[in-house]
């Protein structure tokens, strides 16, 4: 029903109480004029009685014509509750569908690395350095975004490092208090991630994420280890995921980014894997699986590379 449907409902109502209200006054004033009497009553009060009466039965009988003639009416009348609640469920459904609908259209989630390079700002660079090498890496990573994502349903970003507004917020980021005391302590490492999901049809934006560039782990430093009881029949995946994922999460603790550290790469052969397996099997005691850093460790190493070795057991 639109609007002018429920407006013609409404007049309509409103006729119909002036009616009932127009018939019961004239049958209360007949009765008064008659002098007629009920249950002893005076005059003057059986015929308000009747009035009200004549009002109610009228009332009544419209009130069920329209529950025979209307499913609505009945709807109305007997099962407003259930239809409340049968609403609410298809609009939480609604609202569950429309976010199943915007989560699986995303298209870059926040924090995801957009641009695989990074940057390296050194302590000895000039505000006017800094700035040349910051134009530049924006103009980089603008142009792989526009490539790899704008297939992908995002719209391109139009801007330039040498557009007046793209330079004042580039000055602005070097200049910022965080930036300056990160160089004061040595080099900055910036990177390239998204600032916040990107749906399908958003224009692409980023920000640059910094992180000091000390060295996180020296090289053969013990990164990460395990202890195994010799004599288990071991699983080769589940072990070596963990002291994968356990290298992974010490180096993101001590400030490698972690676009850099998920994935650590080792040396480790399968024939390797597979004599340690066996050493474990047939070993008694504790052995201990160790990931040791293979080379000095910095955030602008781009990478996790370690070595993973069994020491320990007997036979």
């Amino acid at each position: 029903m639109g609007t002018l449907g429920g407006i013609l409902l409404v007049l309509a109502i409103t006729l119909l109480a002036g009616g009932i209200a127009y018939v019961g006054d004239r049958v209360g004033h007949q009765v008064g004029r008659r002098r007629l009497t009920l249950f002893g009553l005076r005059p003057k009060y059986t015929s308000t009685i009747v009035a009200i009466g004549t009002g109610m039965v009228i009332a009544l009988a419209v009130t069920v014509v329209a529950l025979v003639a209307s499913n609505y009416a009945r709807a109305a009348f007997f099962d407003l509750t259930k239809i409340n609640s049968r609403v609410n469920e298809l609009q939480a459904e609604a609202d569950e569908l429309d976010k199943r609908v915007h989560l699986t259209n995303v298209v870059v989630y926040r924090g995801e690395l957009l641009y695989g390079p990074y940057l390296l700002l050194q302590p000895s660079d000039t505000p006017a350095q800094r700035l040349t090498k910051l134009s530049a890496f924006f103009d980089a990573v603008v142009e792989n975004v526009n490539r790899n994502y704008v297939p992908r349903g995002l719209k391109r970003y139009k801007h330039r490092a040498d557009d007046s507004d793209i330079q004042r917020r580039l000055r602005d980021f070097l200049a910022d208090e965080r930036i300056a005391g990160l160089l004061s302590q040595g080099p900055v490492l910036l990177i390239a991630a998204a600032d916040e999901n990107l749906f399908v049809n958003d224009e692409i934006h980023f920000e640059f994420v910094p992180y000091p560039d000390h060295i996180v782990f020296e090289q053969h430093q013990i990164i990460a280890s395990l202890e195994v009881d010799g004599g288990t029949n071991v699983n080769p995946y589940t072990l070596f995921n963990e002291i994968v994922v356990a290298a992974a999460d010490a180096a993101i603790g001590r400030g490698m980014p972690s676009y850099y550290a998920t994935f650590p790469q080792t040396t480790l052969t399968k024939e390797q894997a597979s004599a340690y397996i066996e050493r474990i099997r047939a070993g008694k005691g504790r052995f201990h699986l160790i990931a040791r850093a293979q080379t000095d460790i910095y955030p602008h190493t781009g990478s996790l590379p370690i070595d993973i070795e069994l020491q320990g057991g007997g036979t």
